[in-house]
């Protein structure tokens, strides 16, 4: 996607206004390896930070802000992420310096939808920096800076003075080794490390958690309309988090990890609509609609696994003839087909019906639930709820018998039951029984999918086949591709009857 994007990692510290720099010298420093220290020019920094009327970017932790100065102005947006903070970058547009260029925009849609954005604070930084390196490259920027800010909605002006050690460079191992040498220096010298997670907040004159508060909704609950609605508007974020996820991926393991992430998240979601004895009946339409976005996600999913599945058989044919041509076409060409399948499911989310499920979802998770079991106790009312989707599950499987349609709907019945375990088994206060039966149908789901990508492969075969003997290549490796994805299959299909039989004995104890 245009634009640039990068990990931010970094550590904030407080200092007082007298406070003077070290001279990053002592044994520390060149423990670390560092052989250079480089002097930047100072710089003068203006930046305007946006978020919607109701601040939703700010409440999923999440800045967005225009800034000229330095050598990194422009457009910014810095989501929150393991290990540091995605930071993705754009230019500013000199006919139009208040909008945020396409790859900005993409990283925050998710959350902001269409919402007008409007200024939030404005910071003006007086920045001296020094860079550390060592004898391979710039490892970590240490920067002094004299901060004033205003809170433009609340009108509060407020300054303060703050170091940064920032890594700089493409080697986060080597970076983290001078960022944990300097610190000592820089506490030794009158530094504290920060409690403020950004300027942003200080600038607003938040704490390190203000800005999670919506996160922090009950965890847990004595009704069952709050154990479940606190639960879904978890697995909302959770969605929006797998969109920007996706749209900021900047290769294709990215994109193919962030369609199963939200793939699961949906089912997920899904599985707790589906209680509607506590949600109430609003909750089956847009339970509905995702399902429509499963689909349109699953297209490159299951490509995607496709070219797993095949890549996993040919590693075990090492030897036969035309398996160049066979990973071309098996491995190579799907995962093109998955890349452009999943380009066509980003085009569906840029939709106005994406943007009304996803406020339908988010106005759901913040009502009252109004279902007659709302207002039961959460212990009394879950665990025979979840305990009956089992019970389903088991039925459908014991029925299916080889019909592959009726073995996908007993494993989508497996994973509904394990995921209401794993997600409100908490409330329920499931106990030893309801988890053991959890795990059972976890592998019952496991196994039965593992045997259904066998079998989509099967199918596929003959078909990969033709067109390969169509271009003059030897297609007979695609027929022991198809005995060996058969016999599998068969194989699976005998572990998960067995699975299936376990299943039903834990459901029994249930009762």
């Amino acid at each position: 996607m245009p634009g640039r994007t990068h990990l931010e990692i970094e550590r904030k510290y407080a200092v007082d206004a007298g406070t003077a720099v070290p001279t990053f010298a002592g044994t520390g420093i060149t423990s670390a390896g560092i052989t250079s220290v480089r002097s930047v020019a100072p710089v003068h920094l203006e930046a305007v930070y946006y978020d919607t009327e109701d601040r939703r970017l700010l409440a999923a932790r999440i800045a967005l802000r225009r800034r000229t100065g330095g050598h990194d102005a422009g457009w910014h947006v810095k989501l929150p992420g393991t290990g540091g903070r995605l930071e993705v970058q754009g230019p500013i547009d000199p006919a139009d310096p208040d909008t945020p260029p396409p790859a900005v925009r993409a990283a925050i849609r998710s959350r902001v939808r269409d919402r007008p954005l409007t200024p939030l604070a404005r910071i003006s930084t007086e920045r001296t920096a020094v860079v550390l390196g060592d004898e391979d490259g710039e490892r970590v920027e240490f920067v002094d800076d004299l901060v004033q800010a205003t809170d433009v909605r609340g009108g509060v002006l407020r300054s303060w003075r703050e170091w940064e050690a920032e890594q700089v460079g493409d080697d986060p191992a080597r970076s983290a080794a001078v960022l944990d040498a300097l610190e000592p220096l820089l506490l030794a010298a009158g530094a504290r490390p920060s409690a403020s997670p950004a300027k942003l907040a200080q600038a607003l004159g938040l704490g390190q958690t203000d800005g999670d508060a919506h996160l922090n909704r009950a965890a847990s609950s004595d009704t069952a309309g709050e154990a479940v609605r606190s639960r879904l508007a978890a697995l909302v974020a959770d969605l929006e988090d797998g969109e920007t996820a996706l749209r900021t991926a900047d290769d294709q393991a990215g994109r193919d990890d962030a369609v199963h992430a939200m793939r699961t998240t949906i089912r997920r979601l899904r599985s707790v609509l589906g209680l509607q004895t506590v949600l109430g009946p609003e909750a089956k339409r847009p339970r509905d609609e995702l399902r429509v976005l499963a689909l349109s996600l699953g297209d490159s999913r299951d490509r995607a696994v496709l070219a797993e599945t095949a890549a996993a058989l040919l590693a075990e044919v090492p030897d036969e003839p035309g398996l160049d041509a066979a990973v071309s076409r098996l491995v190579t060409g799907v995962q093109q087909d998955a890349a452009e399948r999943a380009a066509t499911a980003l085009t569906r989310l840029d939709g106005r019906a994406h943007v009304v499920l996803m406020d339908t979802l988010e106005a759901i998770s913040a009502a009252t639930p109004t279902g007659p079991d709302a207002t039961s106790p959460a212990h009394r009312v879950l665990p025979p709820l979840i305990a009956r989707h089992g019970r389903r599950a088991y039925r459908r499987l014991r029925s299916a018998g080889s019909s592959e349609p009726a073995l996908h709907a007993g494993r989508r019945a497996a994973r509904r039951f394990h995921y209401l375990v794993d997600d409100l088994g908490g409330s329920a206060h499931a106990g030893r029984r309801l988890r053991a039966a959890r795990k059972r149908a976890k592998r019952v789901q496991s196994t039965l999918g593992s045997h259904r990508d066998l079998m989509l492969l099967a199918e596929e075969l003959p078909f990969i086949a033709a067109q390969a003997t169509a271009a003059g290549e030897n297609a007979f490796i695609y027929g022991v591709l198809a005995e060996r994805a058969r016999s599998r299959a068969a194989e699976l299909l005998t572990e998960a009857g067995g699975a299936a039989r376990r299943l039903a004995v834990a459901l029994q104890r249930l009762t």
